[in-house]
């Protein structure tokens, strides 16, 4: 593409807006295209931008498998590094650079061999985000962002927002005014906890694009910038959307579960700590019940989970909870002896032992008096998990987590079906299959 808004193909006629407009659109800085090709069908102008649709063409890398779904793939790795294929190439592109500054580009024979290419790579996988139509790629609708599970159902928490969305519906035509809010409220933090993990990863990958810009990195160094913070923030979010769905299924199950047999009178229960008071009383549990309580108990996730979102919400930011934790340059090994370069932000161990001691407000002063200590400390700590770990880790639990306890609804989930008809579209219900 040349400098004066002229494109191999097409003439834009100065209109740097418009291209500008359709390029952040559709490149991220990490993508690499050989040129664009766009083909401009406008009808008006306004206020000198270029208005209606356009379509575009692009030049890939590697081969045009026509038999190939259209659908771009942007993978979101641990660490921050992003593998990004474009419709119907069979190249895939890994951002950043290796350490010693060369390109890393994996060839697919088949398009469904991504992930299995990724983990041969020493890659491990958080997300991806489809790009499947032109209003994603404009901008006019979001891109379709999944969390991915290392199961047998890779995306088992769109499933499950799909499911509880029909429990909701099948509680409102069953007449269930409390089944279908709580339903809602689960589906709607299913999604909230996907989109949170997304937020994430892409503030890890902000991060990351400033240290490849800087080009000075290091294996193991600490380090904070004025990126650092914003990552630590992104990962309070997700605790606390992860804590609201942890409560809103222990509500459910209160209420709905093994037919109300954990309900008390003139007792309400909206939180995890409530329901497993209530679990401790019972003499006979079901097996769900009794995965509730153990998990609950100390050394299990969900006492983890609980533990790290407390001293976020009622003592301190996670990275200045104990000792100031860095974040830490790292490398991944990749085959023929490369690295590619990625970053962690640690997380402090034993959230429960810390958020007790802030709790006591006695021995703050220690901050002051073991300085010297603490910032050796701070130096060497790695972390019990990286922020963007854990946060993958406690979003598949609770996603799997979910869909065992709609399993427990009273209601079977139904779907809406769409007819066209001679008068219109009409909607009507029916119970999924």
């Amino acid at each position: 593409m040349t400098t004066n808004g002229r494109c191999k193909h097409h003439d834009w006629g100065g209109d740097y807006r418009a291209l500008t407009v359709f390029c952040n659109a559709l490149v991220r800085p990490q993508y690499q295209v050989d040129y664009i090709f766009a083909l401009l069908q406008s009808n008006q102008k306004e206020s000198g931008f270029l208005s209606n649709q356009f379509f575009c063409c692009i030049q890939l890398r590697g081969n045009m498998k026509d038999n190939w779904p259209i659908c771009g793939r942007t993978v979101f790795l641990f660490g921050g590094p992003v593998a990004s294929i474009e419709p119907q190439s069979d190249i895939v592109l890994l951002w950043p650079n290796t350490k010693d500054g060369k390109e890393v580009q994996i060839k697919l024979d088949k398009y469904e061999k991504l992930f299995y290419a990724l983990n041969k790579y020493n890659l491990k996988i958080i997300g991806v985000e489809f790009t499947t139509n032109y209003s994603e790629f404009s901008g006019e609708s979001p891109r379709q962002f999944r969390g991915y599970i290392e199961q047998e159902r890779h995306w088992s928490n769109w499933d499950a927002t799909q499911k509880w969305s029909g429990i909701a519906l099948s509680s409102f035509r069953n007449k269930n005014g409390l089944s279908y809010d709580l339903s809602n409220r689960i589906s709607f933090q299913l999604t909230s906890i996907n989109n949170r993990l997304k937020n994430l990863a892409l503030s890890y990958q902000n991060q990351l694009n400033a240290l490849a810009l800087k080009d000075n990195f290091k294996n193991g160094q600490r380090f904070q910038d004025g990126f650092t913070d914003l990552v630590y923030q992104e990962f309070h979010s997700f605790l606390f959307d992860a804590g609201i769905l942890r409560d809103n299924l222990c509500e459910y199950v209160y209420h709905f579960s093994n037919d109300g047999a954990c309900k008390q009178d003139g007792k309400e229960i909206t939180t995890a700590g409530g329901l497993l008071k209530v679990l401790k009383k019972m003499v006979v549990c079901t097996e769900l019940e009794s995965y509730l309580k153990n998990e609950m108990g100390p050394g299990g996730w969900l006492f983890e989970l609980g533990n790290y979102r407390d001293l976020v919400m009622h003592s301190a930011p996670i990275n200045i909870a104990s000792h100031r934790l860095y974040a830490i340059h790292e490398s991944i090994a990749l085959p023929g002896n490369k690295e590619l370069l990625s970053v962690r932000f640690p997380l402090p161990a034993n959230p429960e032992k810390l958020y007790g001691e802030r709790c006591k407000k006695s021995d703050f002063d220690k901050y002051i008096e073991h300085f010297k200590e603490l910032s050796r400390f701070s130096i060497e700590e790695r972390g019990a998990y990286d922020c963007l770990e854990y946060a993958h880790k406690v979003f598949g639990l609770l996603t799997n987590l979910s869909l065992e306890i709609v399993k427990h609804s009273p209601f079977k989930p139904m779907k809406h079906r769409f007819i066209r008809t001679k008068e219109g579209i009409i909607s009507a219900s029916e119970y999924e299959e």
